[in-house]
């Protein structure tokens, strides 16, 4: 919270209320079946391999998910695949990467965010419909309902930032507008943070859709998770990665608005300094927010956390004021971690891959939930994977 400038209903920076995570807060495994509930096994279909499956977004039963290389979109319906979006370069009617990605049930359309751009597609022919322009340089796009909301610089303020020889420090800022309005300076701003935290700690992550609740996590030396329904913000937790106190000059140099060129640089160099001093989370994923529970899973630099074996990701599950966090998810009897990748609705969504034998542990009993797993892994063709969804508890 405090690496934000908002325009909200949030108070002002202060570390009253943060709950500082160490290691006596982190355990090795969390047993799946024990954390979670209301399981949901569905088989990914397809005629043919399917390629590996990393981000994932769901608006019912149309589901869309960027291929690891970010090369493709994959839309399946009802877990069936339906159709490829490959058109990867840099010609006409072509996307040069996939960063972020959204779709529009009522225009029926794929939008593909390039920069400025929403590279816009049909979303059941997948005909090029045109590349629609924006006045901000987007970082996350999400439709909401009636709503898109997008994270992101204002063109305006990022030719701007230098006069002469001061920089007027850019500020992204999260907008709430109509879903068919691309002029952004008439949505509302739900929020403004200082470029010097996006660089240094990661942006708001709004890769899924959650209408039990929109939700996102404000990066910075102290995170905040917070709701934003109804165009409202509202601050649901607080946290630190480590027991570090956060430095007194933390804040004022994220409140700089113009600054020399020279000072500019020692105000960065300061910011990256911060970096070295403990644990800090790269990104923070898969928030959500149900009935009560908060989870959630972060990326941090995790060689200051290492425990009994290392894990690139922490998992937070929130309950009643009291957080448990987990190096590892874990189902008894399968041998592989269970990573979130999205959400449908209020349940994550994990994809379990199809690894035959390698996929049982025999040094422990086989659960229900794993021999399931196991039995609809056996019916899929071409060692396709199945997709997982379940809710923490």
């Amino acid at each position: 919270m405090c690496a934000l400038s908002f325009l909200t209903v949030l108070s002002a920076c202060k570390t009253d209320g943060v709950e500082y995570i160490d290691e006596s807060y982190i355990e090795e495994f969390g047993d799946l079946t024990e954390i979670a509930y209301d399981f949901k096994i569905h088989p990914l279909k397809s005629d043919a391999p399917l390629e590996g499956i990393g981000g994932i977004k769901s608006w019912g039963n149309v589901m869309l998910a960027r291929t690891n290389n970010s090369r493709k979109i994959l839309r399946f319906d009802n877990y069936q695949l339906t159709s490829v979006l490959d058109r990867l370069g840099g010609g006409p009617g072509e996307y040069y990467f996939i960063e972020d990605f959204s779709y529009d049930e009522v225009n029926n359309s794929i939008y593909i965010e390039n920069d400025t751009n929403l590279v816009t597609y049909d979303a059941t022919t997948l005909e090029f419909k045109g590349k629609q322009g924006v006045n901000i340089q987007i970082q996350n796009i999400l439709n909401v309902g009636d709503k898109m909301l997008y994270f992101g610089y204002y063109t305006d303020e990022v030719r701007n930032a230098y006069l002469q020889d001061t920089i007027v420090v850019p500020r992204e800022s999260m907008i709430l507008v109509d879903r068919d309005e691309r002029d952004l300076r008439k949505g509302k701003v739900l929020f403004r943070e200082s470029s010097l935290t996006r660089s240094s700690f990661g942006w708001p992550e709004l890769f899924y859709v959650n209408p039990k609740n929109y939700s996102t996590c404000l990066p910075g030396l102290i995170n905040t998770i917070v709701s934003f329904n109804d165009g409202e913000m509202k601050e649901l937790y607080r946290f630190k990665l480590g027991s570090e106190p956060v430095p007194e000059y933390y804040e004022e140099l994220l409140n700089v608005d113009t600054v020399s060129l020279e000072n500019y640089r020692n105000i960065t160099e300061r910011m990256s300094a911060l970096r070295g001093l403990g644990p800090y989370i790269r990104q923070t994923y898969n928030i959500m927010v149900d009935e009560g529970t908060i989870s959630f899973r972060v990326d941090y630099n995790w060689p200051y956390l290492i425990l009994n074996s290392p894990s690139r990701y922490l998992y937070f599950v929130r309950k009643n004021n009291k957080t448990k966090v987990y190096q590892h998810l874990r189902i008894p009897g399968l041998s592989m971690d269970v990573d979130p990748t999205g959400a449908n609705g209020n349940h994550q969504i994990a994809i379990i891959e199809n690894l035959g034998d390698l996929a049982i542990d025999d040094s422990q009993p086989m659960s229900p939930l794993a021999e399931q797993i196991l039995e609809e892994l056996k019916k899929q063709n071409d060692d396709n994977p199945v997709l997982l969804e379940f809710r923490f508890k």
